[in-house]
């Protein structure tokens, strides 16, 4: 057999993955398209291929690398039937992930590095400058100074130079997760510096004869651009355009190439490997719902990485940047020790209600309290995808395991903040680790209705059942455990409240799986009758004998006949799993009735 080519994970230079013959998808033939736009901003989810995309970029159109062409570019689409712009370059490139993310030394950061990228620039070109601008640009002060002096000195000579900004909001984003609206604003407002680096980028483009032809922007979401440019008018937000939905990220036959080619080089079973990439790394959908579903480039090869190296699937999915990434939001749902707008926003997504707003392709920090506002940060966040659309309004979901845990995170960590719960979460954690095993319920459906209780406020009177019922989910996925935690879900011609759906790929041995059907009745009304809350166990066996029926929840939870003994933990995992069936009933905040039926 051949040499298997590498997986080069987090690694985002091209030149290095072609030199390595390493695994690659070809999107070159996008770059056609890309010409058409001189001055483009690309919006896309953490570690989705964006650095890539631009190191990409640079080897083809540096004029450093034009004699590299064959090199770079040979058996791709784009090599095959070059644009007349290829090598035509100079680039200056930022990355400003590398700055500072201390609001203390953010400026300092900032100056320094983007200084040292300016004068990296003109040791790179030196002996294609016109003369004496090397020297003026060393000698400038500060990053803003040389970079005046190259679009100065660059004005009128014929040169085209292409400026490429990767993670334009990195520290910026971080800055206002957790220093606050106030050192943001003074960051990207007024005439703070980093609006002063944007506002001469925007004269270098617009000046009769400006030197800077082409610009390439990426980033997470448009915040910040909005508030340090008024509204992208430095560039097109090519970001929801159909031509660029998949200009980076893995389509469904990236997926199976990959996991057909590695599987049996590498000793794992292909259809399982890509049926995890799906589950948890797949789905997001750019610009509309019609666009191809994409999964997250970065975590599928890492997931790919790992299987070569130990041909084992991981006991986590979830790649701990992310965890940390999104952490940083929490700010967003609290505000004064209190639960805002943007909580519940995210707690109704969670309990599987629809979130249905305009998708706001340009808005203010400042704004994000107005929840198509928020609604639309989650989509950039890659927290949410567009699901569907309806009268001018995006229909938006949450796209995978991954990103169902980690918003589910959210949830009691906002709790956590406003009274104190999250230790609880071990113990939920526990509690579905022996239900697992055993069977046992009690313990964490004990722990979950004890915490509805405490928590259920005056609000809550008003929206009960969908406040009961998002906790209880966000909860059960944040406590994580041997689970896929599922709501709302088809099931026999219905749609079941809540399941446990074991994770018989990682865990063959599991033994037990749950649905649960939830009613509720109003705090203000009377609490129920036993005559009363046997009319509503009833209503509820029939839902569950509804949803149990359903060929496709038993053959993909391989449920057997309720309560068949079985084998020790620890077998090969070939025996049924055995379903149990919950009836929770609340009325407001306290459960009346947790029953297995």
């Amino acid at each position: 057999m051949d040499e298997t080519r590498p997986i080069l994970y987090g690694v985002a230079d091209y030149a290095e993955i072609r030199k390595a013959n390493a695994w690659f998808v070809d999107r070159t033939a996008k770059i056609r398209d890309l010409e058409a736009t001189r001055y483009a901003v690309f919006l896309r989810p953490r570690r989705f291929g964006k650095s890539l995309l631009l190191s990409l970029l640079r080897a083809y159109y540096d004029v450093l690398f034009a004699d590299r062409f064959e090199e770079f570019f040979a058996g791709t689409e784009i090599g095959a039937n070059p644009t007349g712009e290829h090598g035509k370059y100079f680039v200056l490139k930022f990355d400003f992930s590398a700055v500072s993310k201390n609001v203390a030394e953010v400026q300092d950061s900032f100056n320094t590095y983007a200084a040292l990228r300016c004068d990296t620039f003109v040791r790179e070109y030196a002996d294609r400058l016109p003369e004496g601008l090397a020297d003026r640009i060393f000698k400038a002060s500060g990053a803003c100074d040389k970079l005046n002096e190259i679009v100065a000195g660059l004005e009128h000579t014929g040169i085209k130079l292409y400026v490429m900004i990767d993670e334009y909001d990195n520290f910026a984003n971080t800055i206002l997760a957790e220093s606050g609206p106030d050192a943001y604003g003074a960051l990207c407002h007024g005439g703070g510096f980093f609006k002063q680096f944007f506002a001469i980028l925007k004269t270098a483009t617009s000046d009769t004869d400006a030197p800077v032809t082409r610009l390439f922007i990426t980033g997470v979401s448009p915040v910040t651009m909005d508030d340090v440019t008024s509204g992208f008018n430095i560039g097109t937000n090519i970001s929801l355009d159909p031509q660029f939905a998949d200009l980076t990220g893995f389509r469904h036959d990236d997926l199976r190439a990959i996991a057909d080619y590695y599987a049996p080089r590498c000793g794992f079973d292909a259809d399982k490997a890509y049926n995890a990439a799906l589950a948890w790394y797949d789905n997001y959908r750019f610009g509309s719902a019609a666009a191809p579903a994409l999964a997250n480039t970065t975590l599928v090869l890492s997931l790919f990485s790992l299987l070569w190296r130990t041909k084992r699937f991981p006991d986590d999915f979830i790649d701990e940047n992310l965890r940390t990434d999104y952490a940083k939001i929490r700010h967003l749902i609290t505000a004064d020790r209190r639960l805002n707008g943007n909580f519940h926003v995210l707690e109704n997504l969670l309990a599987g209600g629809a979130l249905e707003e305009r998708l706001v392709k340009s808005f203010q920090a400042k704004e994000l309290s107005q929840r198509e506002n928020f609604t639309s940060l989650l989509y950039w966040l890659g927290i949410t995808t567009i699901t569907g659309a309806k009268f001018g309004k995006m229909a938006f979901g949450v796209p995978n395991e991954t990103l169902k845990e980690l918003a589910a995170k959210m949830i009691p960590a906002a709790y956590a903040d406003v009274h104190k719960i999250d230790e609880r979460v071990y113990g939920i954690n526990d509690g579905l680790c022996k239900f697992a095993e055993d069977g046992d319920w009690r313990s964490f459906v004990g722990i979950l209705t004890g915490i509805v209780k405490e928590n259920f406020a005056v609000r809550d009177s008003v929206e009960g059942e969908k406040v009961v019922q998002s906790t209880l989910v966000a909860l059960l996925c944040a406590a994580g455990g041997p689970y896929f935690v599922r709501h709302e879900r088809e099931a026999g011609g219905g749609f079941y409240d809540i399941a446990l759906a074991p994770q018989l790929s990682r865990w063959p041995e599991i033994a037990h799986a749950a649905l649960i059907e939830m009613k509720y009745v109003k705090a203000g009304d009377p609490a129920p009758t036993p005559e009363a809350l046997a009319k509503i166990k009833a209503e509820a066996i029939r839902q569950l004998d509804q949803y149990s029926a359903d060929h496709d929840v038993a053959t993909e939870w391989r449920l057997g006949a309720s309560r068949t003994p079985r084998p020790t933990t620890g077998t090969t995992g070939v025996s049924p799993v055995e379903l149990h069936r919950l009836v929770l009933v609340f009325h407001g905040g306290d459960c009346v009735l947790s029953e297995e039926v």
